[in-house]
């Protein structure tokens, strides 16, 4: 009885460790991929802002006049 004890406990700390190393791999993928989000979006904002200017010269003329 007292084996079986021992490989139980052997066996959940085994999966613990395997578990939380696979978490440790996702989170840090996780961490890379928001990092490439927050970059992307604000050069899609930057070029967003270029389109909207360079496609409509009656829309710069105005914020011209506005500013």
């Amino acid at each position: 009885m007292k084996k079986i004890s021992l490989l139980i406990i052997f066996i959940l700390i085994l999966a613990t460790s395997l578990v939380k190393n696979s978490t440790k791999k996702i989170e840090d993928k996780i961490f890379t991929l928001n990092g490439n989000i927050i970059s992307l979006n604000v050069e899609f904002g930057d070029e967003m802002l270029e389109y909207n200017f360079l496609s409509s010269p009656n829309k710069l003329a105005q914020y011209q006049l506005q500013y």
